[in-house]
């Protein structure tokens, strides 16, 4: 429950929804509404952490993926798609960009050169490590209106919510 003074945005779409057409269940957007503008605010402040080290969001999360897969570990185009929810050519337009500014290296297979996998380069490295220490450290003063119990019910709760919508979209095949 909301007290006074409490009303955000989201509150106020619902109650003109209310108006226009009472019969209309707008509850879903009482989530989804606050979770898309949360985004929105989440990706517009974390920008700027990224724009200082010259990347966008897509380049750190696919920096992110292969300081994860261990020092010196290349992983395949394919697998940086499924962890980034992106398209094949959306992780090669990443990957370009990436490669030209000297972050990652493409490395050919030896028996069939159309095997591609890609790792960090030193310069790589030395920038995802700078980058995430800031960046999670932004992430953590954005909690900052949350107490431990607070951000604990709600990862759990979004946990919830992702897994339910994970095997909707699973269940229909997308």
């Amino acid at each position: 429950m909301k007290s006074e003074g409490e009303a955000d945005y989201v509150d106020h779409i619902v109650e003109q929804w209310g108006v226009v057409d009472p019969g209309l269940d707008v509850s879903p957007l009482e989530v989804f509404g606050r979770l898309h503008r949360t985004y929105l605010l989440y990706s517009h402040i974390i920008s700027e952490t990224f724009e200082e080290y010259g990347i966008n969001q897509a380049g750190f999360d696919v920096l992110a993926s292969l300081k994860r897969a261990g020092k010196g570990a290349s992983i395949t185009p394919s697998q940086l798609s499924e962890q980034a929810l992106v398209t094949s050519g959306g992780v090669s337009l990443r990957l370009n960009r990436l490669e030209d500014a000297g972050l990652v290296e493409r490395i050919r297979g030896r028996k069939d050169r159309r095997a591609v996998s890609v790792r960090l380069t030193e310069a790589g490295e030395a920038l995802i490590a700078r980058v995430s220490r800031q960046h999670f450290a932004r992430e953590a003063e954005l909690l900052d209106g949350l107490d431990g119990e607070d951000r604990q019910q709600l990862a759990d709760l979004l946990r919830k919510l992702f897994l339910s919508l994970d095997r909707d979209v699973g269940e229909r095949g997308e």
